[in-house]
C-alpha cells in the first residue's frame, strides 16, 4: 500500500436525513453497500438497521430490528457477505448475516488479546466506549475505535476472534485540536481509505477529520470540518459516521444533530487541490 499522501477535501452538498417517526434522529454510523448505491446506517435511539439512498432518503421501514442497543458504527463486510455493527454499551460487535438477517453479538472480552485493553474499558465512563468500525479486506483486518480516555484504535482479525494490535491515538500521533484538551478530544467514526489503506477518522467534539496511517509510515493529516449552508460557511458539528467511495472519491459524513442531522458529501482530491 502507498502512504496516505496529501489529499485535500472539498465540500459538495448536504441533505437532511433525520426522521423521528422512523426512530432515526441520532445517526451514529454510516457505510456504503457493496454496490455503493445505498447507505447502511444506525441510530442511537433505535436498535435497527436503516437504508438510505445517496441523497439521504430513507427506504422504509427499517431493514431489521435487533435486541442489541447503543449501536455506534456499522460497516459492510464484502469478504464475509455480512454486516458488522458496534455496540457501545455491550462492548462488542454485532454480526448480521446478510441473507438470513440473523445476528450474533461477539464481545471484546471473549477475544484473544483482550487482556491489555481490559482496564481501559473497565475503568472508562460507559459513554467513552466503542464508537466506530471499518474493514480492510486486503489486510484482513477489522478496525474499532474507542472514543476517548483513552482514544484507542483496535485491530481485529476478520473472524473477530483476536485483537492483534491496539494503538493509542495520542497528540504525538497528530490527534490534537486547538479548542479541545487531550482529555476531551474524541474520535467518533472511521472508514477505510481504500487506495492507501489509511483510515479517515472523524471527531465529534473537535469538528475535525483525520487521515491516519495504522502502519505508522505517514504523518497524520488533519482537516477542519465545514460546509456551506447556501452561501454561508458553517462548522460541521457532531460528526458520528463516515464512509468512503473509492470509485467516485466521495467521502460521506453523517452528524448526530437531532432534527437537523444531515448527510454531507465531500470530494477527495489526491492532487492537493481544493480545501
Amino acid at each position: 500500500m502507498a502512504d496516505c499522501g496529501h489529499p485535500s477535501v472539498r465540500f459538495l452538498k448536504s441533505d437532511r436525513i433525520a426522521d423521528k417517526a422512523l426512530g432515526f434522529s441520532e445517526p451514529s454510523g454510516l457505510s456504503l453497500t457493496e454496490e455503493a448505491d445505498r447507505f447502511l446506517s444506525v441510530s442511537d435511539d433505535m436498535p435497527a438497521l436503516f437504508m438510505l439512498d445517496n441523497d439521504g432518503r430513507h427506504q422504509t421501514p427499517p431493514d431489521a430490528i435487533f435486541n442489541v442497543e447503543d449501536l455506534e458504527g456499522i460497516v459492510f463486510d464484502p469478504v464475509g457477505n455480512r454486516i458488522l455493527a458496534v455496540s457501545e454499551s455491550a462492548a462488542g460487535v454485532l454480526v448480521i448475516d446478510r441473507q438470513s438477517g440473523e445476528s450474533e453479538l461477539v464481545l471484546l472480552a471473549d477475544m484473544k488479546g483482550y487482556k491489555p485493553v481490559r482496564k481501559a474499558f473497565k475503568t472508562s465512563d460507559p459513554n467513552d466506549g466503542l464508537e466506530g468500525i471499518a474493514i480492510d479486506p486486503e489486510r484482513g483486518r477489522v478496525y474499532l475505535l474507542k472514543e476517548k480516555r483513552p482514544r484507542l484504535l483496535l485491530e481485529l482479525s476478520l473472524d473477530l476472534s483476536e485483537i492483534f494490535r491496539v494503538t493509542e491515538l495520542t497528540p504525538a500521533l497528530g490527534f490534537i485540536d486547538d479548542d479541545q484538551s487531550n482529555r476531551h478530544l474524541d474520535v467518533s467514526g472511521l472508514t477505510l481509505d481504500a487506495p492507501t489503506g489509511c483510515l479517515w477518522i472523524v471527531s465529534d467534539r473537535a469538528e475535525r477529520l483525520f487521515l491516519f496511517d495504522p502502519e505508522g509510515k505517514s504523518p497524520t493529516r488533519s482537516y477542519s470540518l465545514g460546509w456551506l449552508d447556501g452561501e454561508k460557511p458553517r462548522k460541521l458539528p457532531h460528526a458520528e459516521g463516515v464512509a468512503h467511495d473509492a470509485r467516485t472519491e466521495r467521502l460521506y459524513i453523517v452528524n448526530d444533530n437531532g432534527k437537523a442531522s444531515r448527510l454531507f458529501t465531500f470530494e477527495i482530491l489526491r492532487d492537493g487541490g481544493g480545501q
